[in-house]
């Protein structure tokens, strides 16, 4: 673990279900953020156990089928002890250099948020075609400057609990960071097309 003279002011938002196979290597990337909070959805698996056991802060969240999604809900209910909040999904890593680029530019007063354009592995191998890069996300943001758009699906069957294709609008001037951001989903095919399916 990063000592903590060393952890970079920034709280991490990790929205999770069942995520069990993804999250160590997520968990492991993010060692450098100074507070890590884990929202969860009723997990059956090891997920809260490994996050806990991180010594990240483990929340759950109840969804009654009405706005907010957990995403929103969290940045309006986490106690979030620093200025800047960067939201990682379990099956994303944040490698040190994005976490180098970012202790630098979260000191930049001219900014209230940044974009990281996320470099997506599908089976070991760089999707770059196909419309999948550049991915750019508004991912680092001071949490009091943005929320996600309400896209009115909290109703429509299969999008789930969490905000997925939904943006951050936010309150003041972006960058783009240098440094990508990387996703790779552990779990098997059958996930994947499961998944883009219930999307779709």
């Amino acid at each position: 673990m990063t000592s903590s003279s060393s952890k970079i002011p920034v709280s991490v938002l990790i929205p999770a279900k069942d995520e069990e196979l993804n999250l160590p290597a997520c968990l492991a990337s993010i060692a450098r953020a100074d507070e890590v909070f884990l929202v969860d959805s009723q997990s059956s698996d090891r997920t809260v156990e490994i996050a806990l056991n991180s010594g990240a802060k483990v929340v759950q969240f109840y969804f009654d089928n009405r706005w907010p999604k957990k995403k929103n809900w969290s940045l309006d209910n986490l106690p979030f002890r620093n200025e800047w909040v960067l939201i990682v999904d379990c099956d994303e890593r944040i490698p040190p250099e994005l976490w180098d680029e970012i202790a630098k530019v979260i000191q930049n007063p001219n900014f209230e948020g940044y974009y990281l354009n996320r470099k997506v592995l599908f089976l070991g191998q760089w999707l770059r075609y196909g419309g999948r890069y550049p991915d750019w996300n508004l991912r680092l943001f001071k949490h009091q400057k943005g929320r996600y758009e309400n896209l009115g699906t909290e109703s429509v069957p299969n999008t789930g609990d969490n905000e997925v294709h939904e943006h951050v609008i936010l309150a003041g001037a972006v960058g783009y960071l240098k440094n990508d951001m990387i996703h790779e989903d552990y779990r098997d095919l059958f996930h994947w097309i499961e998944r883009h399916n219930r999307y779709s």
